[in-house]
């Protein structure tokens, strides 16, 4: 009985040392990786830069605006597939490092049944289905000689971690009065440094639409999406010493098995469940068949997460010292993405149509609520107040229809600036795409494929204050198929 409270207490003390500290407690980018635009939805769409929110007839409109429900006449049966890869090149200390990650994943599988005939002067529809909203596949590597930085220990040793005291890492400090005021470590730089981070999953909506077209040509659109996934993180993290640590020097002064310091290793894993749920609303106007204009709004998304920390460490010294730890921590908490409110138009000329959006998103708006503190809460909103800003997403894309075919071809952009304060263009994510399709006569069936490639820059997060950063250079390329039946 002695033992497992003792065990208790020590968990709880670790519990609270390892939140103590950025790398391990829960920071602004957790909330914006989800509030961040997710870019995959059909390849008609995708092939004109996703611009589609005022002329999809198919399940996509439950994402996009689910007012285009209304242009449906038939029952509408469409999925869509696709290839991601993933390239990261991170760069460490003037290090260069190239990582690659591929996935294959249904993105979407809807359908869409209108109650009233074709002859109806007012339609009413219904639509229900799946769509992968956001694709979690990343990767980055990177190494270095860190000769003047702060240490991952270092970092750890500066919020008292039990990490490293635990792993004979730091030593206790006391004042002239004999008083504990923290713990000290000798190993502050020149290290060589190594990492890597392997990230998969999906947040994925399950979605029920309807649409109703009040009056001739004005439709308005609601969709309720339940939102579920998952998502694992792997990362490991080593520190060795290359020679300038001595082997004479004693780690823990008096502890002669702490002498000769060759590596310490962290390997980290975080397995996330989540649950949530955000509502679309969505308006259409049609003048004749020329010339669309509307808009959609997308309340904040709430999430609940359940999260599984995993991590294991262990230091070697030359003696043949080897401490290791081992420990869990379980946590639950909520967020909130913003409020997303987007306006598009589209022109439609004969065998050409062409769209564009803006979406405006306030980012200051996101949240964490729930299974933290109240100081932990308070914490983590000034810092999102403080380092994030509002911005205009911009979609905009074509179709070329060649006559008496059935055959098309697109082409589009997205721009997300970047939501951080004063961050270089370098790190607004762009992309391009491109896409044909062909159809039948009556269009009863339709195949599409569209191509989008995105590049920008990227911060790696979750590694510690002081430690010199790690930027990346990312691309991801997407090849997406769509069919669509209409009967």
């Amino acid at each position: 009985m002695i033992k497992k409270k003792l065990y208790i207490i020590t968990l709880v003390i670790l519990q609270s040392s390892i939140y103590a500290q950025d790398y391990f407690s829960q920071t602004p980018f957790d909330v914006y990786s989800f509030s961040k635009f997710g870019v995959l939805t059909d390849a008609r769409a995708m092939g004109m830069g996703n611009a589609h929110s005022l002329l999809s007839d198919n399940y996509s409109a439950v994402v996009l605006n689910p007012a285009t429900l209304g242009l449906s006449r038939k029952i509408t049966l469409s999925t869509s597939f696709g290839l991601n890869l993933y390239r990261n090149e991170a760069t460490f200390l003037d290090s260069v490092n190239t990582s690659r990650k591929t996935e294959t994943v249904l993105n979407q599988a809807g359908v869409v049944f209108p109650l009233s005939g074709d002859s109806a002067s007012n339609n009413f529809v219904l639509a229900a289905g799946y769509n992968e909203s956001k694709n979690m596949n990343r990767i980055f590597k990177f190494s270095g000689f860190n000769a003047f930085g702060s240490t991952l220990i270092n970092n750890l040793t500066g919020n008292n971690s039990l990490i490293t005291k635990r792993l004979l890492l730091s030593y206790p400090q006391y004042n002239d009065g004999s008083i504990y005021v923290g713990e000290k470590t000798v190993l502050n730089s020149n290290l060589q440094e190594t990492g890597s981070s392997f990230d998969e999953g999906t947040l994925n909506h399950w979605s029920l639409g309807l649409a109703y077209e009040f009056a001739h040509n004005i439709f308005v659109g609601f969709s309720l999406n339940y939102i579920i996934g998952s998502n694992l993180s792997n990362k490991e993290f080593t520190e060795s010493n290359t020679g300038f640590y001595p082997d004479t020097l004693q780690i823990v002064p008096g502890n002669i098995r702490t002498a000769g310091f060759k590596k310490f290793i962290l390997h980290d894993v975080i397995n996330r469940i989540y649950n949530g749920l955000d509502i679309r609303f969505g308006i259409l106007y049609k003048f004749y068949n020329f010339i669309s204009i509307g808009g959609s709004v997308k309340t904040p998304s709430i999430i609940g997460i359940d999260e599984e920390h995993y991590f294991k460490g262990s230091s070697e010294f030359n003696t043949g010292l080897n401490p290791k730890l081992d420990s869990t921590i379980l946590s639950s908490y909520n967020i909130s993405t913003p409020f997303e409110f987007t306006f598009g138009a589209a022109v439609n000329i004969f065998f050409l149509t062409g769209a564009a959006e803006v979406s405006y998103v306030d980012y200051t708006s996101m949240r964490f609520s729930g299974g933290l503190s109240v100081p932990q809460r308070a914490e983590l909103t000034k810092e999102i107040i403080e380092n994030y800003t509002r911005v205009l997403n911009l979609k905009a894309g074509a179709e070329f229809r060649l006559p008496f075919t059935g055959i098309s071809a697109r082409a589009g952009f997205m721009y997300f600036p970047s939501p951080l304060i004063n961050d270089e263009t370098a790190f607004d994510r762009k992309y391009l795409t491109a896409g044909l399709g062909i159809k039948s006569g009556e269009g009863s069936m339709e195949f599409n494929m569209a191509y989008i490639v995105g590049w920008w820059n990227e911060r790696i997060p979750d590694y510690g204050t002081g430690i010199p950063p790690i930027s990346s250079k990312v691309r991801t390329d997407n090849i997406i198929g769509s069919l669509v039946l209409r009967f």
